[in-house]
């Protein structure tokens, strides 16, 4: 039996795993760290040194952000529930959930707007995880490395995405901090869209800079130089600058907001925008 016969015979099983193992996968907890392994895979979540920025607007007896009445950022994740921990895992849970999704609403008195950045949406080149999966079968000396390629489809997206949060949280502003956020926002770059430096999570985490609170968003991947996949055993990379990848995930993220509401640091308010879209 030849290897493409292999690959579809294989591809189907795991179609077919995604449809029974859904219910299970979307129950599983994040599984963002994985010490040094044998084979050299490793997943360490990057931790900022500083949780607010010198200008933050916080309360002098609980240390906690203040605003302006009626000024708030929200910040709403869609975590696609990755495991990372070993190299077969993440490629299964990304077959499985290819996409995953980070944004903001701004609020004044007076109004609130929905904003975010997408893009690696196909049109004029194939989707990160497409291309990856086409140079491991055109047996491609770097496969990994199509995660290095920028995507020039990258938008600002205004309202609602079509796809629900999995966690939403909610700081108070200044009016000052709100018109800054509002302003960067409008004038942002949004034509390139990059998983490495420049994706939806980047844009959330560089909003919540500007209010003055640094989110862990970060995740530094250890890449082993052959897996396996699709029970056959394949190089990922060749060139060493292709061991180390590092990229901004709603995982991370959504992993550090729910943490930060539990401190008292923004709310957890959820289930207040489900009930707000139904």
């Amino acid at each position: 039996m030849n290897r493409n016969v292999i690959r579809l015979i294989t591809r189907g099983c795991l179609i077919l795993a995604a449809i029974l193992l859904t219910g299970v996968a979307t129950s599983c907890a994040h599984r963002l760290y994985a010490r040094m392994q044998p084979d050299g895979w490793s997943a360490q979540p990057i931790v900022n040194a500083c949780r607010f920025t010198q200008d933050a607007d916080l309360d002098s007896a609980t240390g906690t952000p203040v605003g302006d009445e009626g000024y708030y950022l929200y910040i709403l994740t869609e975590a696609a529930k990755w495991d990372f921990s070993d190299a077969k895992s993440i490629l299964i849970s990304i077959w499985m959930h290819p996409y995953g999704h980070s944004w903001i609403i701004l609020e004044s008195p007076d109004d609130r707007m929905e904003f975010g950045q997408t893009g690696n949406i196909g049109k004029k080149k194939p989707r990160y995880h497409e291309g990856a999966m086409k140079r491991l079968d055109d047996e491609h000396p770097n496969p990994i490395a199509y995660l290095w390629e920028t995507m020039p489809d990258g938008k600002l997206q205004i309202g609602k995405p079509d796809r629900p949060p999995t966690f939403v949280w909610r700081m108070p502003i200044t009016r000052l901090k709100y018109q800054l956020i509002y302003e960067h926002v409008m004038n942002r770059k949004y034509d390139e869209f990059d998983l490495r430096t420049n994706n939806c999570t980047d844009m959330a985490a560089e909003v919540a800079a500007l209010a003055s609170v640094n989110l862990i968003h970060r995740i530094r991947l250890t890449l082993p130089p052959e897996t396996e996949v699709w029970f056959l055993r394949q190089r990922i990379w060749k060139d060493t600058k292709y061991r180390i990848l590092e990229f901004s995930t709603p995982e991370v993220l959504e992993v550090d907001l729910r943490q930060l509401a539990q401190f008292g640091i923004g709310s957890d308010y959820t289930e207040w925008y489900l009930t707000l879209t139904r």
